[in-house]
Order: structure tokens, then sequence, then C-alpha cells
């Protein structure tokens, strides 16, 4: 188990907290110093919000299919070479 000792540890480890990648003790110990702890909590809602926004923005749309055939073709094309050695 990890001790978050002072909220630089806390704020490295946000990410691994917002991806559920934390033991369950890990996460109730950074729920405590969030709740505990004004400035770490401002910087997790913020960070908070910016994936909920990121997630709204670019989930809702999908590329029209001309334009994805397009990126298929073009990241899908084979190029060949060939070298012929001087003598």
């Amino acid at each position: 188990m990890h001790e978050f000792h002072d909220c630089s540890d806390v704020l490295r480890n946000v990410y691994t907290f917002h991806d559920h990648e934390l033991s369950a003790d890990e996460a109730d110990e950074i729920r405590k110093h969030l709740l505990a702890c004004e400035p770490c909590l401002d910087k997790f809602q913020v960070e908070e919000a910016m994936r909920m926004l990121i997630r709204r923005c670019c989930s809702a749309e999908k590329a029209p299919d001309e334009l994805r055939m397009r990126m298929h073709a073009t990241y899908t094309h084979t190029v060949i070479i060939t070298e012929t050695q001087s003598d």
C-alpha cells in the first residue's frame, strides 16, 4: 500500500485515482485527503471537469464515412522501396 504523505503525493496520483487504478485503501486515503485539503480538492475538481468536458466533446460525433475511408487508405498505403547497390 502506498502512503500519501503530502499534497504532492496525492496530486501525483490523481490520474490513477480517476482511472480507478488504486487499491480500495489507497483510494480511501486520497478521498480523506481531498476532503481535508481544499487546494487539492480544487485541483481534483478541475481535473474531473476537464475529463468530463473532453469525454462529452470527443465522443458525441463520429467522423464522416468518406473522411474515415480516406484516413484509413492513407495510413494503410504500402510503399515498397528497393535499393540497388553501387559497385
